[in-house]
């Protein structure tokens, strides 16, 4: 192919290279296109004929390489998208999913205007904080990571999008200062060591496992959370927080086990599998 094709000509090699590896999304070639020059679909669709500026076509066939290797486009562009912003990402951190989106969503849903002290526990790349924080700025919100790197690149999405979070280095509840908080929100590491053989390439080789796997089948964080829980949240404090979709029945006999007085109310993502939890009335009985 000639040094400087046309986007089109570029997307069409990516597409023919990439089908040699069958855990290569497909979709990843123009996804390294429209991070890297902050396009939609429909300006993919009008560049299409445009002609690569020098060099660009040598980078975009370096991105490729790398997405034979496994690599996710995401951490090849270190930019990912999350409830209609843009994020940093790196392999310090997970990138950021659509079930997310959606725990988002029934938080925002449930809690209005109203000024919260709200904590994101285990805050990776910051999406849950910062997003909170922006679309609820009479919130005062506290992010925490047990990994420091994960908050240095926490810290730099907060302050690329303006979101006025206070970042703390803390295994779990640790160094928190006995705070406690009206909401607490987290996506804490819940898949167990058995799943191991059921994820893709992709995930094992780069994403940080200390972000992705807990004991006890992916039980571990959440029984250390949930035994600390009444202490961390005020009187009429909720958790919400993602989970393994096979997890559902676990969870309920977990809080029933923990915090027997507390509801556990369970919610199906978009494809109706269960993968998120809402932990209420901790203080009352049912």
């Amino acid at each position: 192919m000639m040094n400087n094709p046309t986007y089109q000509e570029a997307l069409n090699w990516a597409s023919s290279f990439i089908q040699t590896n069958q855990d290569v999304d497909p979709t990843a070639p123009e996804y390294l296109l429209s991070m890297e020059h902050d396009w939609n679909s429909t300006q993919i669709i009008l560049h299409r004929n445009d002609v690569m500026i020098d060099f660009e076509f040598e980078i975009f066939k370096a991105q490729v390489e790398r997405l034979m290797q496994n690599e996710p486009a995401q951490y090849i562009v270190g930019r990912a998208p999350f409830y209609g912003r843009t994020f940093t990402v790196n392999q310090n951190v997970l990138i950021p999913e659509n079930e997310t989106e959606e725990l988002i969503e029934w938080v925002l849903n449930e809690h209005s205007e109203a000024p919260l002290k709200v904590l994101d526990l285990g805050t990776g790349s910051g999406v849950i904080g910062i997003t909170l924080k922006l679309e609820r700025p009479n919130w005062s919100v506290v992010a925490s990571d047990v990994s420091e790197s994960a908050l240095a690149v926490a810290e730099l999405n907060a302050d690329d999008l303006g979101a006025d979070v206070s970042f703390v280095h803390s295994d779990l509840f640790t160094d928190l200062n006995n705070e406690k908080f009206d909401l607490i929100v987290s996506n804490p590491p819940y898949i167990g060591d058995d799943e191991k053989a059921d994820m893709d390439k992709s995930v094992l080789e780069y994403v940080p496992h200390l972000a992705l796997f807990a004991d006890h089948q992916g039980l571990a964080i959440y029984e250390r959370i949930f035994s600390e829980l009444t202490s961390q949240l005020t009187p009429h404090g909720e958790l919400f927080a993602e989970t393994g979709y096979g997890q559902e029945k676990a969870m309920q006999v977990l809080t029933h086990r923990i915090l027997p007085k507390a509801k556990i109310q369970t919610k199906h993502d978009i494809n109706d599998q269960m993968r998120m939890i809402k932990i209420s009335d901790l203080n009352e009985s049912d």
